[in-house]
């Protein structure tokens, strides 16, 4: 059998089968209306001498009532189930809100501890800056304030809220961390800079001793006048040691009846120191030297028997009284 052949018996057993079913349809079809034309006589008879009631009803109505009946319970469930659903879902936004609100005060309580901490840290870190020297500009540039805040919020055209608010403080803080971070890194260079300073400042005793003639005018007991030291007379046992109160160079040293031997140090930042009345020099001109370093011994001169350290400190040609410095300035 060819294939031609072949597909002509599948059609006609096909056409058959279609036929076959569509009698069967029909007849099942005609048996239904048959059935559904068929009556039922409901009587009511009552218990008094009244007349009997009857109802004729085909079976085809029947059918069709009860199939409206069971479409409205269906339609009825199906519209409970969604109000059920729509309460539920009500229900899980209120519980959602709420602890929404919830969060969002806690989430409130620790921004506004944040931001009073923050605050705290910003306004310690200007006033250290503001005390090492630093411009007062850079500080002035913090977004502090209520009024700052009613700025912002009038420059947003948005109304003041409490998002708004937070928003802003938010914004406030990042600022002043950034500032703070900036103003930081300036007080570490101010704090080298100003080490840098106190570690080439004269700051030490340059001998043990005791103060004999202070700074300024003096009533001398030699010539018995009022007479003006330009430095410090520090009293001492003879042959005590002197130290360099700073690191320094050597730029001179030498001897005269006045002051005997005497050694003058230059130091960063345009200090000077000098030390007089010495017994003996133990360094020479242009030797480096450091803070601390023995540099000579206390004496006395043919004027003046008594054995003590004149010592002087200069910045530039001003000389300025060396108590002031004399364990004053540490490191």
């Amino acid at each position: 059998m060819n294939f031609k052949s072949r597909l002509n018996l599948i059609f006609y057993r096909l056409r058959y089968k279609f036929q076959e079913w569509k009698l069967r349809l029909s007849q099942r079809y005609e048996d239904l209306d048959k059935k559904g034309r068929e009556r039922l006589t409901i009587m009511v008879i009552p218990h008094t001498d009244r007349r009997t009631i009857n109802f004729i009803i085909s079976y085809k109505a029947i059918s069709v009532f009860i199939g409206i009946v069971v479409i409205l319970l269906v339609i009825s469930a199906v519209n409970v189930l969604s109000h059920s659903g729509s309460v539920h879902q009500l229900t899980e936004l209120n519980l959602t809100n709420k602890d929404f609100i919830r969060q969002s005060s806690k989430m409130k309580e620790e921004v506004g501890s944040l931001h009073e901490t923050i605050q705290y840290y910003y306004e310690k870190i200007s006033s250290l800056y503001i005390k090492l020297g630093g411009d007062p500009a850079r500080v002035s540039k913090g977004m502090g304030g209520a009024a700052n805040l009613n700025q912002f919020a009038s420059l947003q055209g948005t109304p003041q809220t409490d998002i708004t608010d937070e928003s802003f403080r938010i914004k406030e803080d990042i600022h002043n961390l950034k500032l703070s971070s900036e103003l930081s890194d300036e007080i570490i260079k101010l704090i080298k800079k100003r080490k840098s300073i106190i570690r080439n400042t004269p700051s030490i005793w340059p001998t043990k001793g005791y103060v004999l003639f202070p700074f300024g005018k003096y009533l001398s007991p030699i010539t018995g006048k009022e007479e003006l030291n330009k430095g410090l007379d520090i009293g001492s046992f003879p042959g005590a040691e002197v130290v360099a109160t700073a690191p320094g160079l050597v730029f001179d040293t030498g001897f005269s009846p006045a002051t005997g031997y005497y050694i003058k140090l230059a130091h960063k930042f345009g200090w000077k120191t000098i030390y007089s009345n010495l017994d003996r020099v133990k360094v020479k001109k242009g030797e480096r030297i450091s803070k601390s370093d023995v540099i000579g011994y206390v004496g006395k001169t043919p004027e003046n028997p008594i054995y003590h350290l004149h010592y002087e400190v200069h910045v530039g040609t001003q000389p300025l009284n060396p108590f002031s410095f004399l364990n004053q300035i540490q490191e």
